[in-house]
């Protein structure tokens, strides 16, 4: 018999999920969850509109790892978000705490407080919560809602706040400027901060930043090192001749963020 965490990746054909399919093959006995069925059997397909479904896809599984989301983060509409981000993150961990799931790793993102980047403050996991739209506000829920089953269930919530990850992808391919310095989170780093979130003993609430050990950092990472025994491996510093030479800009609502330059 296999010793091997069983693991569900919703959304895992996205950027991120992808590469967790992939990398973690082996780790762990991975599921993987789609909207539309694929040529693999560790898929299903699945609707987190129906609660039923997910808890019954979740039965047996160690850890939920949830991906499912819509990610783009330029809106201030709440319409877009609504389902996926707000009532389906609600379905998963309501599914989880049905099927008996130990762990939830849920996908937060750096916009639960993008603002404080906007107007150049630093911030960490203890920072107030302060959205740069509404995937940023939909993302907030998501953490409050971890941590109210963590505290009436039981249930043990990692939530991370992902930086800026594509899939494969390495700075000097973002057309993000000098902020990719900042907030890049490589393929290896990112499935070791996964992987650390799923395996780490006595976790029962914590929100982490997800990024590589960038010299121009602006989220703090200590609490993931610390308490996850996350070990982060690159460090965008080794592209920045080539990012600070190509340019651009990441700016959103017509602030202009730089990184720490």
């Amino acid at each position: 018999m296999s010793n091997q965490l069983k693991v569900i990746v919703t959304g895992a054909t996205g950027v991120i999920g992808r590469t967790l399919m992939e990398d973690l093959d082996g780790v762990f006995a991975l599921t993987g969850t789609s909207r539309q069925p694929q040529d693999d059997a560790r898929f299903r397909v699945l609707d987190f509109d129906d609660i039923d479904a997910v808890a019954e896809a979740f039965a047996g599984q160690d850890a939920v790892v949830h991906m499912h989301a819509k990610s783009n983060h330029d809106s201030d509409e709440l319409g877009p978000y609504l389902q996926p981000n707000v009532v389906g993150v609600y379905n998963a961990y309501e599914a989880a705490r049905r099927a008996g799931v130990k762990r939830f790793v849920f996908a937060s993102s750096n916009h639960a407080t993008g603002w404080y980047e906007l107007v150049g403050e630093r911030c960490d996991a203890e920072s107030t919560p302060r959205p740069d739209g509404m995937y940023g506000v939909a993302k907030v829920w998501g953490e409050a809602v971890g941590r109210y089953y963590a505290d009436r269930f039981g249930l043990e919530v990692v939530c991370l706040r992902i930086g800026s990850y594509q899939y494969r992808r390495k700075p000097p391919e973002w057309d993000t400027g000098a902020r990719i310095l900042s907030t890049w989170l490589s393929d290896r780093d990112l499935v070791n901060l996964v992987r650390r979130s799923v395996e780490a003993p006595g976790i029962r609430w914590g929100i982490y930043y997800g990024i590589s050990a960038n010299a121009r950092a602006y989220w703090d990472i200590t609490n993931a090192v610390t308490e996850l025994g996350y070990r982060p491996r690159d460090n965008a510093e080794d592209y920045a001749d080539e990012v600070l030479a190509k340019g651009g800009e990441y700016d959103l609502w017509g602030y202009t963020t730089e990184g720490m330059v």
